[in-house]
């Protein structure tokens, strides 16, 4: 794992029910991730930190206005950048425990990422377009970036990626529908609005369908490598395993005429 023994993951009690090759295969998929996940706090606390201060006023999700009167204790972006120094810490300082609750951690991040990420394209009385439209561009290329860095076992994370797209469906549609420009006044009982509701929902379902896609495949693609590597070395280990065995009789043997 690596010489530095305070930033590397160790082996701890995870799973004990799971078979021995199942929990070596889940500890090298966050080996595997570990440096990347790490930089990502660091990054994601920066960038937020760095969000806060060019824009210190009190945001809130736009389906919950009420919260920013309530101060900034309520806010996800407060939230998200005292957590992932807190992560970090408790990853560099005591590998064993965060390794024993990773993927918990990483969905942990996710959840405040897709909060504070909505919470930051609304000021509490009205949308911010330009960072919506902003946030809107890069969402392929976080969603790439959380793989690389928040990834565990695809089998596992398939149902939290489904989650996290599928809640951006109706948290866009909403903001658009209340607060949209095109068709913030089309939300009512006409025809036209009916109309704008089916294309604003059509158009978030093909878009994060598509964002789903791109992000299950690039896990997979990431994991089908780590896998053969891992399986790689599984062989190499029995190789030697085997050898090892063949060889034993015949230094027993040796053992045995010298003595």
């Amino acid at each position: 794992f690596g010489s530095d023994t305070h930033s590397s993951p160790r082996p701890c009690s995870t799973a004990a029910v799971m078979d021995p090759r199942a929990k070596a295969y889940r500890l090298y998929i966050i080996t595997r991730a570990w440096y990347a996940h790490l930089y990502g706090l660091v990054l994601s606390s920066v960038a937020c930190a760095v969000g806060i201060a060019r824009n210190p006023g009190t945001m809130s999700l736009p389906f919950l206005p009420q919260l920013g009167a309530s101060g900034w204790w309520l806010e996800p972006r407060w939230y998200f950048v005292a957590t992932c120094p807190c992560l970090f810490s408790c990853a560099v300082f005591s590998p064993g425990f965060y390794v024993d609750r990773y993927e918990r951690f990483c969905d942990l991040i996710t959840v405040l990422g897709l909060l504070t990420r909505h919470g930051a394209m609304f000021d509490g009385t009205d949308v911010r377009r330009d960072t919506a439209a902003l946030l809107s561009l890069l969402r392929p290329a976080f969603l790439l970036a959380s793989v690389l860095s928040l990834r565990y076992e695809l089998s596992k994370q398939w149902k939290m990626h489904a989650v996290r797209v599928g809640l951006d469906v109706p948290m866009n549609v909403y903001r658009k529908l209340r607060f949209g420009d095109a068709v913030g006044d089309a939300v009512g009982g006409s025809v036209d609005s009916t109309r704008a509701l089916v294309a604003v929902v059509a158009g978030e379902l093909v878009r994060n369908l598509a964002l789903l896609a791109l992000t299950l495949g690039a896990h997979w693609a990431v994991e089908r490598r780590d896998r053969a590597a891992f399986e790689e070395k599984v062989r190499l280990m029995r190789r030697i395993v085997d050898a090892t065995d063949a060889d034993a009789p015949g230094r027993r043997e040796g053992r045995a005429r010298r003595g």
